[in-house]
């Protein structure tokens, strides 16, 4: 590993730029202190990827959030290229970055989801009180591919319901209505094989929105505080649907707790965040993991799957 030429690409042009940058100067800044031969590129349309000269190097890390970087096509750009890159092949990715997809697969391996309807804008709009029938009352508007809780809604009325589908057209036009589930919001990580300690997010807001994931002080995560059965069940449901869709190196899954302790799956997250702060890393740390740790193993682990492909 010490012999490998790295390159960090960050940036992209989906609306997690930011969070991206980040993302790729954390990375860049551990792999310096592991003594990695590394560089860092900071991108913003593919063209730019494509217009890279990869023969010096002899593996990517991805640091991209959302938009090409996660949704299979820059890891088929990479495949097709013979570049070994962090994170989920380009099958997983795309389903990843589809909630709807995501929501199916789960669905056929017993995994509980929230009740929820596919909305495309260019399609008549569903009627309120239709929406209301089917997954009842508050419920959620958001994009089906976008990540960092991008234009998420939660809707009480038909008036927010009109407003909410018209702004979260801005960012896509294939929109989730789904059920508001309250409860207690959880991540699972896994990380070169292994289900890490689960993480409670401690948050006072309605939701888990963007405003709140990244405002200092708005939130916290601790060790789950939940029963040790749960969350056996929690880790093994979460271990199936990782090994499903083939992800062993590093990825994420969010989840619910209803006041009856029954866990819904909310997404998955093929390129999580890996700000210092990010919840991800949080995980590791709760597993006595250092930052820089975490990120030499999802390079080996990353490297060595690779390798017997």
């Amino acid at each position: 590993m010490e012999h490998e030429h790295i390159l960090i690409l960050s940036g992209g042009n989906s609306s997690e730029r930011e969070i991206s940058l980040k993302t790729g100067q954390c990375v860049y800044n551990a792999a310096k202190s592991l003594g990695m031969n590394a560089d860092l590129k900071v991108v913003h349309h593919f063209s730019d990827i494509i217009n890279i000269n990869f023969s010096p190097y002899s593996y990517i890390f991805i640091a991209l959030h959302g938009g090409y970087g996660e949704d299979g096509r820059l890891q088929a750009f990479l495949s097709a290229m013979n570049m070994r890159h962090n994170g989920a092949d380009y099958i997983a990715s795309g389903i990843g970055m589809n909630k709807m997809l995501t929501k199916d697969i789960a669905y056929s391996l017993n995994l509980n989801t929230p009740s929820s309807l596919h909305y495309h804008t260019s399609a008549h709009p569903y009627r309120y009180d239709d929406v209301v029938k089917k997954v009842g009352t508050p419920f959620i508007v958001k994009p089906v591919s976008q990540g960092c809780s991008k234009g998420v809604f939660v809707v009480t009325n038909e008036q927010e319901y009109l407003q909410s589908v018209k702004e979260a057209s801005l960012y896509e036009d294939n929109l989730l209505i789904e059920q508001f589930i309250t409860g207690k919001e959880i991540t699972v990580g896994i990380l070169a094989g292994e289900i890490l300690p689960i993480v409670d997010i401690i948050y006072e807001n309605p939701i888990f929105d963007y405003d709140t994931k990244f405002t200092p002080g708005r939130t916290s995560y601790e060790p789950s505080s939940l029963n040790h059965d749960i969350q056996k069940v929690i880790q093994k449901d979460s271990l199936k649907l990782f090994t499903h869709l083939n992800i062993h190196d590093y990825g994420r899954l969010d989840f619910i707790i209803d006041s009856s302790n029954k866990p819904y799956l909310l997404e998955i997250n093929t390129l999580p965040g890996l700000n210092e702060k990010s919840v991800y890393p949080q995980a590791c740390y709760f597993k006595e993991l250092t930052y820089d740790e975490m990120i030499r193993i999802i390079q080996f682990q990353s490297l060595a799957l690779q390798n017997v492909r």
